[in-house]
């Protein structure tokens, strides 16, 4: 594998080049119909640059954007982009305390939000905020760097699911960025005639680098602001959509729908499933999808894992095998290789500089933690067969995975402790119907205390992501623990739910989503 060069991999060449070459070619279109070609891409990116330069923003600069997904976005992320700096894209859930830290750690410039969520920022941070309306007014015209981009340069700071602590911000080069990528456009061969469906948070780096690598092969992206599970294929169809992507239980979401005629009036050609759905083949033949593929990566390692060969049937449970340019291994706690069939943690290093992230922002410890003995310890547990196919087995860290979103356990732990009456708690994952993990909490409760679980997930909800607001709850006379006091999770994941575990939906009648508190009939 050779070291990418920064014209075939920077965002900002990269547009630049489909701009003179195909200047009226769609680049973008929007849920309000709003459409971009090449040359309004260049064009929008050199205006926000030209803002925010005149913000006092230079190459090398942290930048943070607080948007949902639409053209503010793209705005936001080619403007900083073209000028060479690197982007904090913050989850829009983030809130409170979360929200605080993840500036405090990553420690932008200024961080480009608007509306509601820009008040939410300013009530917790003292950063400069910029709303991204201004973002429009600035000359179109060529804005110079003092070097060029490179490979090895920042594209961006991702949060990760802060498996054994807070969430950590991994450095990502724009090398690891296009690797995260490549594997589901340039290495599929996806073209012009494509179009890919955007509809994942742009501010989590699996559709971030979607759209960046379809600027590489000239794709035109369909931007929407969240998947619209009830009408998937209705938007598919709508959009020209040939690339989807589909995350955790959305897979399982789909298959549970009854069928429609919408779901054979597409143009669907290429699926990203991430996991592989039961049945791939039976997905495919319901739903008229030519290829399905699949991978394993983080934040931290681009997708060095994959299923994406047409020519090599894909293995079930499977997320694939490693890709060039990247050497791995399943070990154990020594750091010792491990049996094929047996179990151990995921590690990894590249051939190339560049291709893994570097650094936690401002964490030294966890860095030198995350890459000890050459190698970069992924948390994951996997195995291995006989014909080099990998499987996830578990998690070493403590995250789970509901929604599409993962989750720190121990953020949970932390809100869920600040609530009155609350002794100690700890917050595991417990298998759900549709196929992911569901956030279950044992709470101790405070001597003579009587708690409310239907008030406590109201109270959370104010303050927390609401993906990360427990379903289940149930309340237990101490915790498990070592004899150096740690909680041995692993006891309480293997009960599961009890009969005495209080269900949210079930009990409460009561669902917590991204709009707010939903009541459930009875």
């Amino acid at each position: 594998m050779t070291s990418p060069c920064n014209t075939d991999v920077v965002p900002r060449y990269l547009l630049e080049r489909n701009a003179l070459e195909h200047p009226d070619g769609l680049m973008a279109s929007f849920e309000d119909g709003t459409k971009w070609t090449w040359t309004d891409g260049v064009t929008h990116a050199r205006s926000a640059a030209s803002v925010l330069r005149s913000m006092g923003v230079e190459q090398g600069s942290c930048v943070g954007v607080f948007l949902r997904n639409g053209p503010e976005f793209l705005r936001a992320w080619l403007g900083i982009t073209f000028l060479g700096a690197a982007m904090v894209p913050v989850n829009t859930a983030f809130k409170g305390s979360m929200l605080e830290y993840a500036i405090a750690i990553t420690r932008p410039e200024l961080v480009v939000s608007a509306g509601e969520l820009a008040r939410r920022l300013g009530a917790v941070v003292t950063t400069p905020i910029l709303d991204v309306a201004e973002l429009t007014g600035g000359a179109p015209g060529d804005v110079e760097l003092a070097r060029p981009i490179e490979t090895w340069d920042t594209h961006h700071f991702m949060f990760t699911s802060g498996t054994t602590g807070r969430s950590k911000a991994a450095r990502t080069s724009f090398a690891q960025f296009f690797q995260l990528g490549s594997w589901a456009t340039v290495d599929v061969g996806i073209g012009e005639d494509d179009v890919f469906l955007i509809d994942l948070p742009l501010s989590h780096g699996s559709a971030l680098c979607m759209a960046a690598c379809s600027f590489s092969t000239r794709t035109p992206i369909a931007v929407r602001s969240v998947p619209e599970m009830n009408a998937y294929f209705e938007t598919a169809r709508d959009t020209g959509a040939t690339v989807g992507f589909l995350l955790s239980s959305m897979v399982g979401y789909l298959l549970n729908k009854p069928e429609s005629p919408a779901e054979h009036e597409h143009r669907l050609r290429v699926m990203i499933s991430a996991p592989l759905p039961p049945d791939p083949a039976a997905f495919q033949k319901r739903f008229g999808i030519a290829q399905i593929i699949t991978a394993y990566g983080s934040s931290e390692v681009p997708g060095i894992l994959a299923q994406n060969d047409p020519s090599t049937p894909l293995v079930d449970g499977s997320c694939g095998r490693p890709r060039k340019g990247f050497e791995i291994r399943l070990v154990d706690e020594h750091d010792m290789p491990v049996p094929v069939g047996e179990t151990g943690e995921l590690v990894v290093r590249a051939d190339q500089p560049w291709l893994l992230t570097t650094e936690y922002a401002s964490d030294p410890d966890r860095t030198a933690t995350a890459w000890r003995n050459g190698w970069f310890h992924t948390g994951d547990l996997m195995r291995r067969d006989a014909e080099g196919n990998y499987y996830i087995v578990d998690r070493v860290k403590d995250a789970l995975r509901r929604r599409g979103e993962n989750i720190s356990t121990y953020e949970v732990e932390q809100e869920l402790s600040r609530v009155p009456g609350v002794a100690e708690v700890a917050c595991v994952a417990v298998a759900s119907p549709a196929g992911d993990d569901e956030c279950k909490v044992w709470v101790v409760p405070q001597p003579g205390t009587t708690l409310d679980f239907a008030a406590i997930a109201r109270e959370l909800a104010d303050r927390m992501p609401h993906f990360m607001v427990p379903r289940y709850y149930e309340l237990i006379d101490a915790l498990p623990k070592t004899t150096t006091m740690k909680v041995q999770k692993f006891l309480l994941r293997e009960r599961g739910n009890t009969e005495d575990t209080w269900d949210l939906e079930t009990h409460g009648r009561i669902r917590v989503t991204r709009d707010g508190i939903r009541e459930m009939s009875i």
